[in-house]
């Protein structure tokens, strides 16, 4: 016997409806972090395919959550979030906030992809406690069994940090050296800095003052303030008895 439509009827049910698709909740969390365009969103949600994305996104639109913005001098698209997408902010915020707490870390960091981590740690950059010039920082994951290995952060003052999965070909003022899973951990507060740069499983080498201020610079995910073990007060880790 068919269910009647109106039986159907629940809040509940009708936000899975827009929300459960697979992807949709990530996109609009990598558009919340600010990205507009086709290619920045799809590098911030990975394994997501072109096709795939442009189906959310056409679903997001005709449910209104996304609104698609054309510019008809050049022809470049943005996608916007609407009212209703920016709603959802703290939904979103407290799942995650929820899944940090509730979910199995060492498990999830056995699958990790550094493109997508180092598309994050573009955000992790502050450039304002940076030198006031060209900051070229080069990450190396010598361990990873598939390229790319080796990506290079370029900060400037006043613009957006860019990440480079081609050499550049600026000298790079500080070589970061690490295990992902060990870098990973310490950005989500799950393990800490000045342990994993004791154990080796983290190297600097270049710029002693790059070196000695990172924990003002590169700052940590919002969610690892959820974790049991804070950092110090000068944004290194506390150093060990």
């Amino acid at each position: 016997m068919p269910i009647r439509k109106t039986a159907l009827f629940c809040p509940m049910l009708m936000a899975c409806d827009v929300l459960e698709p697979r992807w949709t909740m990530v996109i609009l969390t990598e558009m919340w972090c600010g990205s507009t365009r086709f290619n920045d969103i799809r590098r911030g949600v990975p394994g997501i395919s072109p096709t795939l994305l442009s189906k959310r996104l056409k679903q997001l639109e005709a449910r209104g959550l996304v609104e698609r913005v054309e510019d008809r001098a050049s022809g470049a698209v943005e996608y916007l979030r609407t009212d209703a997408a920016r709603e959802l902010e703290p939904i979103l915020d407290a799942l995650g906030k929820w899944a940090y707490r509730h979910t199995d870390a060492e498990d999830q960091l056995c699958w990790l992809e550094p493109k997508f981590f180092m598309w994050n740690v573009r955000r992790a950059i502050e450039t304002d406690a940076l030198p006031q010039r060209r900051i070229v920082l080069k990450f190396s994951y010598p361990a990873q069994a598939c390229e790319p290995r080796d990506f290079w952060v370029v900060a400037r003052p006043g613009t957006p940090t860019d990440v480079c999965f081609i050499d550049p070909g600026f000298d790079v003022d500080l070589f970061i050296f690490a295990e992902l899973r060990s870098l990973v951990a310490v950005y989500f507060g799950r393990a800490r800095l000045g342990d994993e740069l004791r154990a080796g499983r983290i190297q600097l080498i270049g710029s002693p003052v790059l070196e000695r201020s990172i924990g003002e610079w590169f700052v940590l995910s919002s969610y690892a303030k959820l974790h049991d073990e804070p950092l110090g007060s000068d944004g290194l880790p506390p150093a060990c008895d």
